[in-house]
């Protein structure tokens, strides 16, 4: 009788990076879970809650460095996408860099004098 061995499934995050390359657009979380699980790539998201999985795998994935970026409330999009397309950043112009800040000032502390230590009743014997 011949072996059948199950291919094993792609991780969650893999499956998520190339679908929302495919999109081409910031995704709601809930409509990637949705996708990821209906294209049947990932094997490992049998559980009861799923989206929570992987909303959870995108809210750490968009920390620094991580290959997702939150665009707004529950949305993501690929951070990599974000660098090439994005504007670059232009130095403040010279009417704007010479605003004096202005600066907290702070009042001298007195020193606290200690407070009196109570004395203890003293016994009659």
């Amino acid at each position: 009788m011949a072996k059948q061995t199950a291919a094993k499934g792609e991780s969650a995050k893999q499956v998520a990076i190339d679908l929302l390359r495919a999109a081409d657009r910031p995704l709601k979380a809930k409509e990637i879970a949705k996708r990821v699980i209906d294209s049947g790539r990932c094997s490992g998201l049998k559980g009861k809650t799923p989206e929570a999985t992987v909303s959870a795998m995108l809210a750490v994935g968009s920390k620094p460095g991580g290959p997702f970026k939150r665009v707004d409330k529950g949305t993501y999009m690929l951070a990599d996408t974000t660098r090439a397309t994005s504007k670059p950043v232009q130095p403040p112009t010279p009417a704007t860099a010479s605003k004096p800040t202005r600066t907290r000032q702070t009042q001298a502390k007195k020193p606290k004098s200690p407070a009196p230590k109570p004395q203890a009743a003293k016994r009659s014997r």
